[in-house]
């Protein structure tokens, strides 16, 4: 594959700043860790219950819960994807929508697409976590684990729903970083791949 680093260092800063703007809104409604911390997990089990219930659709409806589904997780489990996180997120989307390509017509039930198969996933990680209405059979740790596998799903997923999605172009000049622009920046990749 060609240079992916650009995007994966545009994703990066995107998500950083994702992160910043939760830490000062969303999860900025009290002052003591605690509470804090409370305010997090509101945040994730209302998103997670969204995404898990929520069809896959093609004008992005799902990116807000997925967004503070990410960012609530990530702030649970001490993560911050970098550089070297995103970049293998794009190559495995485009690994994917590739071998779905190559057994296209091939295969006797219906695939789905990149989109629909890391949703699946991420819905199963989330489930997993214990932050849906939906029981888990895991312990604490197992379940800490699990929310670690919905980071590394839904991340993929993000970036395959971008790709999938059918929004006008992102207007340039506004500089909003929405579910256009990181289709955006997913579409340039693939130029440079």
């Amino acid at each position: 594959m060609g240079n992916l680093e650009p995007t994966a260092s545009e994703l990066r800063a995107w998500f950083q700043n994702l992160l910043v703007l939760c830490d000062r809104t969303v999860f900025a409604v009290a002052t003591h860790e605690p509470h804090k911390q409370a305010a997090v997990l509101g945040v994730l089990t209302r998103n997670a219950k969204m995404i898990v219930h929520g069809a896959l659709d093609q004008a992005g409806a799902l990116y807000t819960p997925l967004c503070l589904t990410l960012a609530a997780a990530c702030r649970r489990v001490g993560v911050v994807p970098g550089e070297r996180e995103w970049l293998s997120v794009i190559k495995n989307v485009f690994r994917l929508e590739g071998q779905l390509r190559e057994v296209a017509g091939s295969v006797t039930w219906p695939v789905g697409t990149p989109a629909s198969i890391f949703k699946e996933q991420l819905d199963e990680a989330l489930i997993n976590a214990g932050v849906t209405d939906r029981p888990t059979i895991l312990d604490s740790h197992n379940r800490q684990l699990a929310l670690g596998l919905a980071v590394n799903w839904g991340l993929r997923f993000l970036v395959a729903y971008a790709l999938e999605m059918k929004l006008p172009a992102s207007d340039t000049t506004a500089k909003a970083q929405d579910l256009g622009w990181v289709r955006q920046a997913m579409e340039h990749a693939k130029h440079a791949a």
